[in-house]
């Protein structure tokens, strides 16, 4: 006897079959399990090696389950975020636009504040309206982040998706990403919108484009993220980059042929573009970096932070302190980890070489006014 399943799962542009097995006796008949083509160019066989075999094996770690993405489109790239539960997938329309899409938190951009936003079919956000432009034009008099401007056409195929993340998961993803490429700026995302053209051809043809825009943001603090798949080569008009609406900043990717937005990036890490874009200052290259136990003090007026309890006592001009009234401050750390101190012991060194000295500990407080409570003894 044989109890199994099989589900085919599909829209428009996606196909994909789930098989489930329940109770699978042994048998001496001969048997197999899994899918071809007409031509053979896709296929797959289970491994098991005995009919019962097939409920407790899998290819997606769920015993008796084995799942399979079948419309022949590629998966996305591994540097791109996966899908979530909560995308909202753009119609299939002409030079379309998604409705407005009202964020959860607002996004700052160059000191202008936005708790909307707009996903634009032909490969670009907008703030303030929708817009169904195929020409690119950067320079458009409006606040506009474009990872590339071209005219797109998803009734063709390809699918453009969108979604305002607060997982923590992803929090926490692009997060590092931001840490990893602005350690001078103190930053933790609480919020993220990921949008997405997956495999979404040109209005030409001759090839789609995969591509996603991540806008990773707190209250203070905004980054674009853009990442690139496959890109295919094209004779249409194509600009990437953003604008503001006067025009102070801007960016325009610098490279002649679309498909070059695959392999570069002005981060070191390859189909990868970041942008610091709520217009606050990063801190000078000489400052040191923030770290990962950053404490901020309280936005108070002539506020203070409360008392910050050393690990190791600091000496000050022959009196032992062993906590500090900070004012003025917007974030502290007591630093004990090797690469900070060996650095910080490496600059003393540099310019008291007379002095014999080796860090053990570091109150870094950029940017701050600091009076001493003096402990006597």
């Amino acid at each position: 006897m044989a109890t199994f399943q099989v589900v085919l799962v599909s829209n428009v542009h996606r196909s994909f079959i789930l098989l489930n097995y329940g109770n699978i006796s042994e048998t001496e008949q001969i048997w197999q399990a899994g899918y071809s083509t007409e031509d053979s160019v896709s296929s797959f066989t289970s491994p098991a090696t005995s009919a019962p075999q097939l409920s407790s094996s899998s290819n997606i770690n769920v015993n008796g389950r084995c799942s399979f993405h079948v419309d022949g489109s590629p998966n996305l790239p591994t540097n791109l975020l996966p899908s979530g539960n909560k995308d909202i997938v753009n119609p299939p329309a002409e030079d379309g636009s998604s409705g407005v899409i009202y964020l959860q938190q607002p996004f700052k951009y160059f000191g202008r504040t936005y708790n909307q936003i707009f996903v634009n079919n032909n490969g670009y956000l907008t703030f303030t309206e929708a817009l169904t432009a195929s020409r690119p034009f950067l320079d458009s008099a409006r606040d506009i982040i474009a990872p590339l401007w071209t005219r797109l056409d998803n009734r063709h195929g390809g699918t453009i998706s969108y979604r305002e993340d607060t997982s923590s998961a992803v929090l926490a993803q692009v997060t590092a990403d931001v840490k990893q490429y602005f350690p001078n700026i103190p930053f933790a995302a609480t919020s993220a919108f990921v949008a997405t053209w997956d495999s979404v051809p040109y209005y030409n043809g001759g090839g789609v484009v995969t591509l996603q825009v991540i806008l990773a943001y707190n209250v203070h603090r905004s980054f674009i993220l853009i990442r690139y798949g496959d890109v295919a080569e094209t004779e249409q008009p194509w600009q990437a980059g953003y604008n503001t609406v006067d025009s102070t900043s801007f960016f325009t990717i610098p490279k002649a042929n679309v498909s070059d937005l695959s392999s570069s990036s002005n981060i070191n890490l390859t189909a990868s573009w970041f942008f610091h874009v709520d217009g606050s200052p990063i801190l000078p290259a000489n400052f040191l970096p923030f770290g990962n136990r950053e404490r901020v003090t309280p936005r108070l007026e002539d506020g203070s932070s409360e008392t910050i309890a050393l690990q190791q006592p600091f000496k000050f001009l022959d009196a032992h302190s062993t906590r500090l009234l900070c004012g003025g401050t917007i974030s502290y750390r007591e630093e004990t980890s090797s690469a900070v101190l060996a650095q910080v012991t490496a600059t003393v060194g540099q310019y008291f070489p007379n002095v014999t000295f080796a860090a053990r500990q570091l109150l870094w407080l950029p940017g701050t006014v600091c009076h001493t409570m003096k402990v006597e003894g």
